[in-house]
């Protein structure tokens, strides 16, 4: 086998693997979301100015029936279910990837304000949550009537044409109702549509293609910055 630096090929190839992960890694949506939330402090809704780019921690709230997660049956207002299907040479591809939101509340401090979840296929990247909910099936390991149902909903099968269980990994992701959340975005202050007080006034979220919505619920990305 050819050699370089004295080490051959696949020897290289396995020290070279964990940096090229870990390179994509800081490169990636995720990782942007993060880092930015990261070192952004948070700050209470009644403070934010109009037009004001802000971050906000509080509980995620819906305010119309909620949706519910496809496996774990949780009430959320966001989901993302990714299901991937080992090949031969051992590769996950995907073969199924399904995403539903609707518009909700962040409530902090007794204020609320409305986050608008107007995503699109590329902006909905910069969603980092956690995968906090995954199912597995293969050999010896048969899928749950649940999720064979829900593999149904998209035209895909458990088994093989010889009934052979298929290697499956099922995993999702939500912002479950309640769930503690920040959210980065352009502030807007709009008056409420039930509201006879020509004065009061809702602060709403959202993003646009130069300044991005950001939603994270991993923790170290809602502390105070000291």
């Amino acid at each position: 086998m050819e050699k370089i630096l004295g080490l051959d090929i696949g020897t290289l190839f396995w020290i070279a693997l964990p940096v090229i992960m870990l390179i994509s890694y800081f490169l990636s949506p995720a990782y942007k979301t993060a880092r930015q939330l990261k070192n952004t402090q948070r700050k209470p809704i009644h403070r934010v100015r109009e037009n004001e780019y802000a971050k906000i921690v509080g509980k995620a709230v819906n305010f119309e029936t909620p949706l519910t997660a496809p496996i774990s049956k949780r009430a959320c207002v966001y989901y993302e279910v990714v299901v991937k299907r080992q090949d031969l040479h051992g590769n996950w591809i995907p073969i199924v990837n399904d995403i539903l939101f609707q518009n909700f509340y962040i409530v902090a401090d007794n204020d609320t304000a409305l986050v608008n979840l107007n995503l699109s296929r590329k902006d909905r990247k910069l969603l980092n949550l956690v995968s906090d909910h995954s199912v597995h099936s293969g050999t010896f390991n048969d899928a749950s009537e649940a999720f064979k149902q829900y593999l149904r909903t998209h035209s895909k099968k458990s088994t093989n044409a010889l009934g052979f269980n298929k290697s499956l990994r099922y995993t999702e992701r939500i912002i479950e109702i309640n769930e503690e959340i920040a959210v980065m975005g352009l502030c807007k202050w709009k008056k409420q549509s039930n509201s006879t007080n020509a004065n009061e006034k809702q602060l709403m979220l959202y993003g646009t293609t130069k300044q991005k919505l950001y939603i994270t619920d991993v923790p170290k990305a809602m502390k105070p910055i000291k």
